[in-house]
């Protein structure tokens, strides 16, 4: 604690205190050994005087104790008491014994004898408070010892003049530190003043900033020196800080200089990326206006009467024009990504569907490469999660589709596993595996780089922009997730991807285990991705399964089983197979051992002859890549022996959708409008077409639309201004409102928002398909209105033809031909109908978004059983409205939803209480 605290005093005040402590240091060390010395010397002057007094009482009482005259030698002792130091004197005869003793008159001893008598001597003792000087001096006598001296002597006087010289040396310290401290006074006005006549300038020049004043120099010692140094120093400071203040003036010069140049490359910079966004929104619009002639005329001719030759053609030219928009969406998602303008939603899903879905429309191209595809996700997988099913299925696509693009025989398997779980969070990894040409690993590395490709030769076999995986691999790490591959070069590849989702709820998968559960299964597939996957399917009902790679295994299985006496409920028999196909196997089995398997179902990834799989034996197929819920109901009604079907329970059967409305289309491009027209009328629109901005809002004006299809970039006037007039007119006016759905080749996300913005109620990207187009123009246009009485005379128009709202031949596909699980659908869905209504209901009326979004999902999951198609689309466009957080209109949306959900029931109804009467029911 002193320490910091001197630190903290003033240079006078420390010079101050160092002088006077090294004084009275200096002092007390002289007081110290000057005492020391003293007593040393009066303690040898008190010695001295005392042996010189014992030896004349040796002397004087020698002939007397030899006499034995005790009186003589008291008065010897007598002689003593002039003597104020002697406090007791006793003489010892030779024996020891006391002769005589003195003690003073009026003096009690403060000391006892010595107990024993000591050899000539003396010693010091502490005793009644005072130190004692004790002595001993032999009596002897003609040569002969005849006793001892004892003499006890106080030091009061030698005490007395140790004070006496401590007062003395404490006064003379007190008077030398007072003269010091004047002498040290006077020494540091000397010398310290110049040093704070220094501190206090440096501190003026250091507040003030002036280097330009001087300490005057009185001293030619030291201290002038120091003076000289600092005004040298003061004057370097001084020159310094004009060149600084040179130098940053320049500094500043040269920073506006360069943020000038800055600001100039920067608004360069913006330029060059508008100039980039209006490049890639042209480019999008003058190659997807093509492609909207060429997809559209192509959509059209198929439902043209076209010889089979025309029809292969046409389909060749539809996969090279899907292949075409595939590359430009790449492109265009990659400078969305690289712009940062993609957004990620997230909804409820349920990623079996999602990913049995995408592995459909891989159908045909590993038909045609006779390839084994095969989707797999466990059973242990919460299926029901909460993410991006758009970007998912982005990903899933393209790395399937470079898979079958890259595997000449084999197999493609694509599959999810878990990961990893925290709570309510699962992180699921994605892999897509073939067993094509592989990659080299001097490529993989740059594999997942923008513009890469594994064969980047100009004799390459397949092509690609090189831009797939690369999208891929963005999407995948912007939702937080990891990318990788795997590969042997001539053996094929592995991709992979990790990503995290929320689960929705605690989903288990339907499996009807009680209509199957102790069954045998015999399973003959040559692909051991495909056994596995069934086996894992129906591992969980407690069914006998015995897995076979070809017939001749087969075969043998069963004459094992006829030795045995054992039986086979149902064979599983693989189409395609190297040696005997299923088809001739079931041949042989129905020789063979028909009384060995009750039931054949057919494993094809392709269309089957019909008669040729009557012919065999095979009362259902099972259609390639196997989806766990087509496998479980075909083997429950082939088990329960209801009706069977040989169609391809996924063909989605044609049925006419009716679109009720007058529709104005926008669009200046000949082609285009022929086009979008043909496919209006088509729906059963009365259409009519504008060429271009001015014209379309003229015609709103004075005719009665319905929808206004419209398009953006239109010479004379855009799209964006056409619908601000005629939204400006509605208001001005009072109009009633008219849908108007932009219809553009411009796919960028900002170009959509605009459109939303400035009060369009939809956006269409071209090229557009027809599904596509009757899917959004639906939820406008699919409720004819009540017919009306007409005119006088009473006549009624007839009314207008109102198709089914669903269609059960569909639906049955959906079950496998399971009539009796049809029904038991129908009558689970009447039950939760209603409710299922109010929950889009209360979300509607909340304006909660994300709520209305679950709920419609739900709703349309629900009615899409029955292949309802307009119910599931008016839900669907509830679900988007809620997806996207745009209310606007959602109340004209539920009314459609609440007529086209009450004309369902109905129909539901009718046909459920038809089926509970029997066959012979009206």
């Amino acid at each position: 604690m002193l320490k910091p605290f001197f630190h903290s005093l003033p240079i006078k005040r420390k010079l101050t205190i160092l002088i006077l402590v090294i004084t009275a240091m200096a002092l007390l060390l002289f007081a110290g050994l000057s005492s020391i010395n003293q007593i040393r010397l009066l303690r040898r002057s008190m010695l001295d005087n005392l042996t010189i007094l014992a030896e004349s009482v040796s002397n004087l009482s020698a002939p007397a104790v030899a006499a034995g005259s005790t009186a003589q030698v008291e008065k010897v002792l007598a002689g003593l008491q002039a003597d104020p130091e002697i406090e007791m004197a006793i003489i010892y005869g030779a024996t020891g014994e006391p002769l005589a003793r003195f003690i003073p008159p009026g003096y009690a001893p403060t000391a006892m004898m010595p107990d024993a008598l000591q050899e000539a001597g003396h010693d010091f003792i502490f005793s009644g408070g005072n130190v004692k000087l004790r002595f001993f001096h032999p009596i002897i006598h003609d040569g002969r010892r005849l006793g001892t001296v004892y003499i006890l002597a106080n030091t009061n006087r030698e005490t007395d003049q140790i004070w006496d010289s401590a007062l003395l040396l404490f006064s003379s310290l007190i008077v030398v530190l007072l003269v010091t401290q004047l002498i040290s006074s006077s020494l540091q006005q000397l010398m310290t003043k110049p040093i704070y006549s220094l501190a206090k300038m440096a501190r003026r020049i250091s507040e003030e900033g002036d280097y330009t004043i001087r300490v005057s120099r009185k001293y030619n010692d030291e201290i002038g020196e120091l003076i000289d140094d600092f005004n040298n120093m003061v004057e370097a400071v001084e020159l310094r800080e004009a060149e600084l203040k040179e130098h940053r003036k320049n500094l500043e010069l040269l920073v506006q200089e360069r943020t000038e140049e800055l600001r100039t490359k920067r608004d360069e910079a913006l330029a060059a990326v508008r100039a980039k966004s209006e490049f890639l929104a042209n480019m999008s619009h003058e190659i997807r206006t093509p492609m909207n002639g060429i997809i559209g005329v192509l959509s059209l001719l198929r439902d043209a009467p076209l010889a089979e030759e025309y029809r292969r053609l046409l389909d060749s030219a539809t996969r090279s024009a899907d292949s075409l928009l595939l590359i430009i969406n790449d492109i265009l998602d990659f400078t969305k990504i690289d712009a940062g303008r993609i957004d990620f939603e997230s909804i409820v899903f349920d990623l079996r569907e999602l990913m049995e879905e995408t592995s459909e429309l891989f159908i045909d191209a590993v038909n045609a490469k006779n390839l084994e595809f095969v989707c797999f996700v466990p059973l242990k997988i919460n299926c029901r999660i909460k993410g991006d099913p758009t970007r998912l299925r982005q990903i899933l696509t393209n790395m399937v589709s470079n898979a079958v693009k890259f595997t000449e025989q084999g197999e493609v398997v694509l599959r999810v596993e878990p990961a990893g779980r925290d709570g309510d969070r699962q992180t699921l990894r994605f892999s897509v595996q073939d067993t094509g040409i592989g990659i080299a690993s001097t490529v993989i590395d740059r594999l997942f780089d923008k513009f890469t490709q594994a064969d980047g030769s100009t004799t390459r076999k397949y092509g690609g922009t090189g831009l797939g995986l690369s999208v891929c691999k963005q999407l995948v790490e912007m939702q937080g997730g990891g990318i990788g591959v795997k590969s042997v070069l001539g053996q094929g590849s592995t991709f992979w991807f990790t990503l995290v989702f929320e689960t929705a709820e605690d989903a288990v998968p339907f499996v009807p285990c009680a209509k199957i559960t102790g069954r045998r299964i015999l399973i003959v597939d040559d692909s051991a991705s495909n056994r596995m996957l069934i086996e894992h399917y129906l591992q969980v009902c407690n069914v006998e399964m015995v897995s076979c790679g070809d017939a001749v295994t087969a075969l043998a299985e069963l004459e094992t089983m006829r030795e045995r006496g054992t039986a086979v409920d149902v064979a599983l028999l693989d189409h395609h197979m190297p040696g005997d196909d299923g088809l001739t196997l079931a041949g042989l089995i129905r020789e063979r051992h028909a009384e060995r398997v009750t039931e054949m179902v057919l494993l094809s990834s392709g269309s089957v002859p019909r008669d040729k799989a009557v012919e065999a034996g095979i009362r259902s197929i099972v259609y390639k890549p196997i989806r766990q819920r087509q496998l479980y109901d075909i083997l429950v009604s082939v088990i329960s022996g209801r009706r069977y079907s040989l169609k391809r329970s996924e063909e989605k059967e044609k049925r006419e959708l009716r679109l009720h409305g007058k529709v104005l289309l926008v669009d200046d491009e000949p082609i285009n409008q022929k086009v979008a027209e043909a496919i209006l009328q088509k729906f059963g629109l009365e259409t009519e077409v504008a060429g271009n901005g001015w014209e379309a809002v003229r015609m709103v004006q004075a005719g009665d639309y319905a929808l206004v299809l419209m398009d953006i970039q239109m010479p004379e006037m855009s799209g964006y201004e056409a619908a601000e007039v005629i939204r400006r007119r509605e208001q001005e006016e009072g109009r009633e409102r008219v849908v108007i759905i932009a219809m553009t080749a411009n796919a960028m996300e900002t170009t959509r928002r605009k459109c939303l913005a400035i009060g369009m109620d939809d956006f269409l990207t071209k090229p557009i398909k027809p599904d596509v187009l009757a899917e959004r123009l639906l939820p406008w246009l699919g409720v004819p209105p009540d017919a009306d009485a007409a005119g006088d005379g009473g006549a009624v128009e007839a009314p207008v033809y109102r198709p089914s709202c669903w269609n059960r031949n569909q639906a049955l596909q959906f079950v496998g031909g399971d009539s009796q699980l049809l029904h038991d659908m129908m009558g689970l869905f009447l039950q939760r109908n209603t409710p299922l209504l109010l929950r889009v209901d209360a979300a509607i009326q909340a304006r909660d978004a994300r709520a209305l979004c679950e709920a419609a999902h739900a709703y349309k999951g629900a009615v899409n059983h029955f292949a309802a198609v307009g119910v599931r689309e008016i839900a669907l466009a509830l679900e988007k409205a809620g997806r996207n957080d745009n209310l606007d209109g959602i109340e004209e949306l539920w009314e459609l939803l609440v007529n086209e959900a009450a004309s369902l029931q109905t129909e539901l109804e009718q046909a459920y209480d038809a089926e509970e009467a029997g066959p012979g029911a009206k």
